[in-house]
């Protein structure tokens, strides 16, 4: 097999994308990722990024990840993965440890710093609507960290995202209190729980 073929196969095992880090896991030098952006047979998304010219479409959670690993997709992000919303993000939000440099990704999405402790809660992997695997806050986290900063949320996507968690099927509420606890806001959480279960 050519390594075009090669480099062709390992991209559309991966819905047409290819990392340079992936041809360098198979022992191909990024010289032919080169050649092949030269030649039309791959393009170039980001630096160390290229996809198939017959990929389907420019998936921006997935390349932003991989051009930030540390990024994890929370708050509005979080909740349209988990289809929580229907509500698409004006700009992806992320969060990040404390001391984390986001200079160049603040330039396109939200940056939401968290200390180190709090930092790996919660992490869960998701795919992105073109099927492409990312990683966010799981629902539970997501509440939590709604209900933590509650005076900074659109009260309308905050509330609506409450009441499909609350009726979601695959919802664990005592993962959530557990989260809580550890957040810090049981009472309000408790609170917020009850109004919902009342109405």
């Amino acid at each position: 097999m050519k390594m075009v073929e090669i480099i062709a196969d390992i991209a559309n095992k991966n819905n047409g994308i290819i990392t340079a880090k992936d041809a360098n896991a198979h022992g191909i030098n990024s010289w032919f990722l080169t050649s092949m952006v030269r030649n039309g047979t791959l393009e170039r998304v980001e630096r160390g990024i290229y996809m198939l010219p017959s990929a389907e479409g420019y998936d921006e959670k997935y390349f932003l990840q991989k051009k930030y690993p540390k990024c994890i997709f929370s708050y509005q992000s979080a909740l349209y993965l988990h289809q929580l919303t229907d509500r698409i993000p004006f700009m992806e939000e992320v969060t990040v440890p404390q001391g984390y440099k986001a200079t160049a990704v603040s330039q396109t999405a939200m940056v939401h710093f968290v200390v180190g402790n709090w930092y790996e809660i919660g992490i869960t992997e998701c795919r992105t609507e073109m099927g492409n695997p990312v990683y966010a806050y799981d629902m539970e986290r997501t509440i939590c960290d709604l209900i933590r900063n509650r005076k900074h949320q659109d009260a309308e996507v905050f509330a609506k995202a409450l009441h499909s968690y609350i009726k979601h099927k695959d919802k664990d509420i005592w993962k959530l209190r557990e989260y809580a606890g550890k957040f810090r806001i049981s009472q309000k959480l408790e609170d917020i729980i009850e109004v919902i279960i009342s109405e």
